[in-house]
């Protein structure tokens, strides 16, 4: 989670595609755990990338 909220910001200062693209990656990966805290935190990470779209 920590590495993830890391990447969120390197992707909000930056404005990288590819490192959103990399987090949607993540996402999809860490779909089978969603109703697990650790998949909770995962799913409002990127929140700030999402509302900087």
């Amino acid at each position: 989670m920590e590495i993830a909220r890391e990447v969120v910001e390197i992707a909000v200062e930056t404005g990288s595609a590819r490192v959103r693209r990399e987090l949607v990656t993540l996402e999809r990966a860490m779909w089978p755990w969603h109703d697990a805290p650790v998949g909770r935190c995962l799913a409002e990470a990127p929140a700030p990338v999402r509302e900087g779209s």
